[in-house]
């Protein structure tokens, strides 16, 4: 069939973002040496549905006994698209969710066509040609129905992350104001060393 094309480009984002959340301020090697770090992805949910110009025939959280939690997503995308804009915000839950650290927005595609070469963003690149390389294909892509099931594997979260109850929400436009695609990503990071014994104890 070729390229997974648009869908498989908008899950992607959904990688970068679930990696962006292991890769906020680390806590001091001191700190962490005599402590360790629970992360994971509590659900899946789309959001801002229906929407104009993708049909959304599925979109499933399903969460597992002693597993990752995965998202299934089957999207329908009629039209090609050669620019989606990205918009990626991270909130952190205080007594309520408030945004946190991370607003992001550009254009999807040409993270695809030119890959990072350092830092943060090249990390989260390295994750997805690791585990979903088909999905790194340049745009124009689309006219065809999607489907995606995936899970945030622990082994690519850095040990040393703040705990506490984030959501990330991230949106993919053909233009302000037309969503293709929307979801928001519940995680939960515990700390679950001595440091934390000792804290609430």
């Amino acid at each position: 069939m070729g390229s997974f094309g648009l869908l498989c480009k908008l899950m992607s984002y959904l990688l970068i973002c679930v990696a962006l959340i292991t890769l906020i301020v680390d806590i001091p090697k001191n700190c962490a040496e005599n402590s360790s770090y629970s992360i994971s992805v509590r659900k899946y949910v789309c959001i801002d549905a229906p929407y104009k110009e993708t049909i959304l025939q599925s979109c499933k959280s399903i969460p597992k006994r002693n597993a990752p939690t995965m998202v299934y997503v089957s999207l329908d995308v009629p039209k090609l698209y050669d620019k989606v804009v990205l918009k990626v915000i991270m909130f952190y839950k205080f007594s309520t969710y408030q945004p946190f650290l991370i607003s992001i927005e550009g254009n999807a595609c040409e993270y695809v066509l030119h890959p990072p070469q350092f830092g943060v963003e090249k990390h989260v690149y390295n994750v997805i040609e690791e585990t979903l390389p088909e999905l790194l294909t340049p745009c124009p892509a689309g006219n065809h129905t999607y489907n995606i099931t995936w899970y945030f594997n622990k082994r690519h979260a850095l040990k040393n992350v703040p705990a506490g109850e984030y959501k990330l929400r991230f949106k993919l436009l053909s233009h302000p104001g037309n969503t293709l695609f929307g979801m928001d990503v519940y995680i939960s990071v515990r700390n679950t060393g001595i440091i934390s014994s000792f804290m609430t104890q």
